[in-house]
């Protein structure tokens, strides 16, 4: 296993490589730490997983489907871009302006610092961080966020998200994660998805939730028969696994993660693209304001949850 670090056009590339096989995961830390790509073998050929939507269109900087982004110190938008917390009001800046909200958070375009490296036969790691001081606008709670990315010899990642509140008071906290994923050769139709969905959430002009409808996931859904841009409620598990399943080449993409501590799931196929957004996050679209999902940090106390990523066969047999 090796760490490797260059330069590209959108900034440092910090790259965990597995050299025998040819397997990597490329990180941008001068973007927030997005996942650029994650190649991995699949049925034996080296892919490409992860998928960059209107990369042809817009630098990875400008781009407003936020591929790979952290979303933090909140998920999605709050209404209007303004919120209160304990009694005091707090008003953001609005950076999606046609339906007036704010979104994603402001973690994805800065600039992370690069922590420790670790190399071993059976993985290589590399922790990036952001002492945040509290100078946004809107947001005057000072933190310190880290990303930790491990790859192993199998061809699994391990993405771990750690926020420690540095201030001296109480701190909202949310995170997400925005990563779109494709399995190459294979077109939006060919996709099905299963998780344990509880409930999906039906959104306003706004796109903020209005109604929660409970379903019923054993078959999953497909993405020839269903449009899916949808807020999920999970069923609560300390290992829920997402599987996108290309129907056409039997193959499957996974993605693990806590469903106590990330207990909703973003599922967006964005329209002319041939992928599909899988997004864990702590907390509803709003918490802000709703308070669903919303974490309160106290001084020195932090938040820790991980999302792990690999291929494989589908678990058609199993089902």
């Amino acid at each position: 296993m090796e760490i490797n670090i260059f330069d590209s056009v959108d900034g440092q590339v910090v790259q965990l490589k597995n050299e025998h096989t040819g397997e990597s995961a490329e990180i941008l830390q001068d973007l927030g730490g997005a996942l650029k790509s994650l190649h991995v073998l699949i049925q034996g050929k080296l892919e490409n997983i992860i998928a960059i939507p209107q990369e042809s269109q817009f630098s990875m900087a400008e781009n407003d489907l936020y591929p790979s982004a952290l979303l933090c110190p909140w998920v999605n938008r709050v209404r209007n871009g303004n919120y209160s917390f304990l009694g005091k009001n707090y008003q953001l800046p609005i950076n999606e302006k046609a339906l007036g909200n704010a979104i994603h958070g402001f973690l994805a375009i800065r600039k992370f610092e690069l922590g420790k490296q670790e190399i071993t036969s059976d993985y290589a790691r590399v922790i990036l961080y952001y002492p945040y001081s509290g100078d946004f606008e809107g947001y005057p709670f000072p933190f310190q966020f880290e990303w930790e990315f491990t790859l192993f010899q199998n061809g699994k990642l391990d993405v771990s998200m750690k926020c420690l509140n540095t201030g001296e008071g109480e701190m909202p906290f949310a995170c997400g994660w925005h990563p779109y994923f494709q399995i190459p050769g294979t077109d939006l139709a060919d996709y099905h998805i299963f998780f344990q969905g509880k409930s999906r959430f039906l959104s306003d002009s706004q796109m903020i939730p209005m109604k929660e409808e409970l379903l019923d996931m054993k078959d999953g859904l497909s993405f020839r028969t269903n449009q899916i841009d949808h807020v999920f409620r999970l069923n609560p598990s300390e290992e829920h696994v997402t599987e996108l399943v290309d129907t056409k080449l039997k193959r499957a993409l996974f993605v693990q993660q806590s469903s106590r501590l990330f207990p909703f799931l973003v599922v967006f196929a964005p329209a002319n693209e041939q992928c599909v957004a899988i997004e864990p996050m702590t907390a509803n679209t709003d918490a802000m304001n709703t308070l669903d999902g919303l974490i309160h940090l106290k001084p020195k106390d932090f938040f820790q949850g991980n999302v792990q990523i690999w291929v494989g066969n589908p678990l058609e047999l199993t089902r």
